[in-house]
């Protein structure tokens, strides 16, 4: 069986894999027109051709991970029933827009492995969230953390979106940070479909 694994934050991807996954043209275009639309560009053509080469893997998660927040806060949007912006330069990535208790987001793009860290660097300012090399988040930074993981092919279709309140990502030694890396067993509660319409509905308060 073929296995790609990526492991991408906004600035950061890491890529492995045991064994070609080969994906044909068709498929790399049906994808890039769902990122791009039906029209041609330089950028439409780049990406069909970054998803046919398993080596340029690792570039499509720098450039879709902004794109895709645009794409999992619409989601959720229609999921919560509320309104929801798309935000850049703050700790959280999405955030609810109309007059009941405000909503934040954080979103990954990722692939197989959930690892959590933030790309900020290292500086006195971080020195506290730095103790296992990685710059971990605060606990107050945002309230819930979305996973998107695309399709196999990079696409749209058949990508999911799993949703993890903040409370489940405490760092248990220290409790005023989150975990760096979503451990197995949380993502064994939180990886379906079910799980994550809950965690919506409980802390976007979704009217029956």
């Amino acid at each position: 069986m073929h296995k790609i694994e990526y492991i991408t934050d906004k600035n950061t991807i890491q890529l492995t894999t045991t064994m070609s996954y080969i994906i044909s043209k068709e498929e790399a275009e049906k994808s890039a027109t769902e990122w791009l639309g039906p029209g041609s560009s330089l950028m439409k053509d780049w990406l069909i051709s970054a998803i046919m080469d398993r080596k340029q893997h690792r570039d499509i998660g720098k450039v879709l991970a902004y794109v895709s927040e645009i794409h999992v806060n619409q989601w959720i949007s229609e999921q919560a029933g509320r309104p929801i912006k798309t935000v850049t330069g703050e700790s959280w990535d999405g955030i609810t827009d109309d007059d009941k208790p405000k909503v934040r987001n954080q979103i990954k793009f990722r692939m197989d492995a959930w690892h959590f860290e933030t790309t900020r660097r290292n500086s006195a300012k971080n020195a506290e969230t730095n103790g296992t090399g990685h710059i971990a988040y605060r606990k107050d930074e945002f309230d819930m953390v979305a996973i998107f993981k695309p399709s196999p092919t990079f696409g749209i279709t058949n990508s999911t979106i799993r949703c993890i309140p903040v409370s489940a990502l405490i760092n248990p030694s220290k409790p005023d940070q989150l975990v760096t890396y979503i451990p197995m067993a949380i993502r064994k509660i939180y990886d379906s479909e079910a799980k994550t319409s809950e965690v919506i509905k409980t802390l976007y308060q979704t009217p029956p």
